[in-house]
C-alpha cells in the first residue's frame, strides 16, 4: 500500500504556495511507477519516501515530466508528513545528491544546504532570445545550482520583472542550448526582500510558483555580485498578478557557508493511492 499526503508548501499570508505530493512506500518504488504517479497527480512535484535496509529514509522527486535530483519543496513536505510518527525536530533524507537535513522550528521547516559557486555567463546573445536587452539588467548573468543548473538574470526593477512574457518553447530551447534546468529572473526590492520568477524544464518550460533551489541560488549570486542582502531574506516567487505564487525565506551563515531555506508547511490530506504498481527500482 502507498499512503499519499497532500501538503501545502511555500505559503504565507495571501500567497497560496505550492501543493506537493508525498508518497510513503512500503517497498522501494520503480522509477517508471513514480513517473506515472507524478504525471497522474499533475502536481508541480511529487516525492516518494521509503526506508532502506539500515532504516534510513530514501527520497526521490518527480515532476509530471521528469525526475528532479534535488527538490527543497518535497523535502520540506516530507518532514511535515512524517511529523505524526517522528518526535524529533531533525529529519534526514538520502536524496539523489546525498544526505539532506530538514529542521522543524514551530510551523517553519528548514532545509540545510550549501552555497554553490556562480560561474559568469559572458555571452549576452541569450538576451534577445529571451526578449531582453542590456538596459534591463542590474548586474551580470550567472549560472549556479544545487543539483540543477539555473541561469540567474538580475533585472533593474519589478516593473521589468513582471513585464516578461515567455513561451514554454522558448524556455526549453534556451535551456537546451545552454545546458540548463531553469531560468531565474529576479530583482532586489530591498536588503530583506527579493522578487523572483522561475521558468523550469521540470514543468516543460512553464513558470513555477515556488522553487526552493532557485531561492538558495540567490545566496551564491549575492557572493558573486554583492547585492547587499540581509542575513534573512524573504523571497516572493511568481508573477505578482498570478494566483499561483510562493513565499519562502533564506538564511545564510557566512561562517559555515550554510544556507537554510524555510517556509510554513501544512499537511492538508492523507489517503491511499489506488491502481498503482509496486516494484523494485532504486534499491537501498
Amino acid at each position: 500500500m502507498k499512503e499519499i499526503c497532500l501538503v501545502k508548501v511555500f505559503h504565507n499570508e495571501s500567497i497560496p504556495g505550492n501543493l506537493t505530493g508525498v508518497v510513503n512506500c512500503d517497498l522501494p518504488p520503480n522509477p517508471r511507477d513514480c513517473q506515472s504517479i507524478a504525471s497522474r497527480l499533475g502536481l508541480p512535484d511529487t516525492c516518494f519516501v521509503w526506508k532502506g535496509f539500515s532504516g534510513n529514509l530514501l527520497h526521490r522527486t518527480f515532476s509530471p515530466y521528469e525526475e528532479l535530483t534535488f527538490c527543497t519543496q518535497t523535502l520540506l513536505a516530507s518532514a511535515a508528513a512524517l511529523e505524526v510518527t517522528n518526535d524529533s525536530d531533525v529529519f534526514r533524507f538520502e536524496t539523489a545528491v546525498g544526505s539532506v537535513t530538514v529542521l522543524r522550528d514551530g510551523k517553519y521547516y528548514w532545509v540545510k544546504s550549501v552555497v554553490e559557486k556562480v560561474r559568469p555567463l559572458e555571452d549576452l546573445s541569450v538576451l534577445p532570445l529571451l526578449g531582453l536587452d542590456e538596459q534591463m539588467l542590474n548586474g551580470e548573468l550567472g549560472i549556479t545550482g544545487v543539483g540543477r543548473q539555473r541561469l540567474y538574470i538580475p533585472l533593474r526593477s519589478q516593473e521589468v520583472l513582471y513585464s516578461i512574457t515567455l513561451s514554454s518553447g522558448t524556455i526549453m530551447h534556451v535551456c537546451q542550448m545552454y545546458g540548463l534546468h531553469g531560468i531565474c529572473f529576479f530583482t532586489v526590492v530591498d536588503s530583506g526582500h527579493v522578487a523572483l520568477r522561475v521558468f523550469t524544464t521540470s514543468l516543460k518550460g512553464g513558470e513555477d510558483a515556488a522553487t526552493g533551489g532557485a531561492a538558495i541560488g540567490l545566496i551564491g549570486y549575492n557572493r558573486f555580485q554583492h547585492l547587499g542582502l540581509a542575513e534573512v531574506v524573504r523571497v516572493d516567487q511568481g508573477h505578482i498578478e498570478s494566483e499561483k505564487r510562493g513565499c519562502m525565506f533564506i538564511r545564510h551563515d557566512s561562517s559555515t557557508n550554510q544556507v537554510l531555506l524555510g517556509s510554513f508547511v501544512d499537511v492538508l490530506l492523507r489517503g491511499n493511492l489506488v491502481g498503482t504498481e509496486r516494484g523494485v527500482g532504486y534499491g537501498s
